[in-house]
């Protein structure tokens, strides 16, 4: 985690600057820098921050450099650059983790894994980089400074909108209890009903077979693993499968048919009269899941689906829906996961009752 970022510490050469140097009439050297670089140097001091220049020179082309950058701290004629750092850090009372240092050469790497945040430009050496937290994506002399100001000032931004963004929090979290409690209110007959049907099918002999997209893939695994597995109590397997994890099957048939075909001939193929044949789908409107509960009536098994509070069309092809009282996916997932958690538990308490 970084914290709050004090100073911006920065290397000369290949960062400030080019890299590259020419000779004035006068025989002067001379650096060329950017001067969006310079912007963003005075920018960061207006912001706060101090701003240092490091680098294991010590010409008179640094003096320059600094009255042109206005830095009233440098470090010269220091290889180790983290030495430079640390006493920096002693001289300011500061932590290493308080500066941002933008290094480029192999002597950089150390001291960019020891700052709060290392950056290292896209022309930085490859044990730099390797060091670096980030890799910018300008060169140094050409944006790599401003870039780097910019990614403090964002990070500066999240922390002075800290109550803003824990009122945010506050809503998403109780606009999921308020789904929760509709859940309560709305729902219990329906899950009931779906714990029941699961029960039967496992007393019957039979399987289950579950399947959906992306999270509701993950609810489909889930489920299955806390019944083959154990949900609370140690217990026999059940014969629960989930048809989302062959991948062989699923881009055999995705690739030669059509990926709406994924759930349904993997369906055709496993299930039979008495069965229960699951699909999940947020919206309820996912083809591969409505193909594959419409192949589960054509070969006699039950059928259940979880959806929305809309249901989609996929209602239409169940005998038993739970509909998630809420309208946005998140807030749907996240009761799925609730619904399913309690049919798995009374399931489960249902299998091991001995009375």
């Amino acid at each position: 985690m970084v914290t709050t970022i004090r100073v911006l510490a920065l290397d000369i050469d290949g960062v400030l600057t080019d890299g590259t140097a020419s000779l004035s009439e006068s025989g002067d050297e001379d650096k060329r820098f950017c001067f969006q670089d310079l912007d963003a140097v005075t920018q960061a001091k207006r912001a706060g921050l101090t701003v240092a220049l490091v680098t294991g020179e010590d010409t008179p082309s640094v003096d320059r450099l600094m009255r042109r950058f206005n830095c009233d701290l440098v470090r010269r004629g220091v290889k180790e650059k983290l030495l430079a750092l640390e006493g920096l850090a002693r001289e300011l009372n500061l932590r290493l983790d308080e500066f941002c240092y933008v290094g480029d050469g192999d002597r950089d790497a150390s001291a960019l894994r020891h700052v709060g945040l290392g950056l290292a430009p896209l022309n930085a050496t490859r044990s730099a980089k390797a060091a670096a937290h980030r890799i910018l994506s300008k060169s140094g002399g050409a944006g790599a400074v401003a870039e780097a100001f910019g990614l403090i000032r964002q990070i500066h931004m999240l922390e002075e909108n800290a109550s803003v963004l824990e009122k945010d929090m506050y809503a998403i979290a109780k606009n999921s209890l308020e789904a929760h409690q509709r859940l309560l209110d709305l729902s219990l007959p329906t899950l009931v009903k779906i714990m029941q049907a699961f029960v039967r099918t496992i007393r019957s002999g039979n399987k289950i077979l579950l399947f959906g997209n992306g999270g509701s893939a993950a609810d489909a695994q889930h489920v299955a693993g806390e019944l083959v597995g154990r949900f609370l109590r140690e217990s026999e397997p059940w014969p629960v499968i989930a048809l989302t994890t062959d991948t062989s099957i699923l881009t055999a048939v995705g690739n030669d048919w059509e990926f709406a075909d994924v759930f349904a001939r993997q369906v055709r193929a496993l299930a039979k009269p008495g069965d229960l044949v699951a699909g999940i789908s947020t919206s309820g409107r996912s083809a591969n899941v409505i193909r594959g509960l419409q192949a589960g009536r054509a070969k006699g098994a039950a059928t259940i689906g979880f959806t929305g509070v809309s249901g989609g069309s996929l209602a239409e092809h169940v005998d038993l829906c739970f509909r998630a009282p809420a309208d946005s996916t998140p807030r749907i997932q996240e009761l799925h996961l609730l619904a399913w958690h309690t049919i798995c538990e009374m399931v489960e308490r249902e299998l091991l009752r001995t009375v």
